[in-house]
């Protein structure tokens, strides 16, 4: 006598597995709390406004900074929530039109509107690459 084995699966049975659709609602939780940490700590901070520049004064020093490779810290002149945004920082790495093209401090470039620009100081070099740790790989 032989015996029959049924195996029935749950596809087979019009179970539809939702995949990652279940885990949608926890990604977002995590990142909703994430996105409001980031935010709390870069509007925390009073930035209080630098003098406004010229234009002329403005374009000399990024004209410098492109020229010299020397690094620098930008004010936008952009208000959110009552408060000026952080300063950003890097060098110079290229013009467009009324745009310039900024290099930071982890190697990503941003590009910035010539008129949303309020006022450019130095960065100590030695600063800047201080803050730079090189990370020790191990074979």
């Amino acid at each position: 006598m032989t015996q029959e084995v049924v195996t029935l699966s749950p596809d087979a049975l019009g179970y539809k597995d939702r995949g990652k659709m279940k885990w949608i609602g926890l990604m977002l939780s995590d990142h909703s709390e994430a996105l409001k940490k980031q935010k709390q700590t870069t509007y925390s901070l009073l930035i209080s406004p630098k003098p406004e520049q010229s234009m002329e004064e403005i374009s000399a020093c990024l004209y410098r900074s492109y020229a010299r490779k020397k690094p620098l810290s930008i004010q936008l002149d952009i208000i959110k929530e009552g408060r000026y945004l952080p300063d950003i920082k890097g060098s110079i790495v290229g013009f467009k039109e009324n745009s310039i093209y900024l290099k930071q401090h982890d190697q990503t470039l941003k590009r910035l509107a010539l008129e949303d620009i309020r006022h450019v100081d130095w960065i100590d070099t030695s600063d800047w690459f201080a803050k730079y740790t090189r990370q020790d790989v191990t074979i």
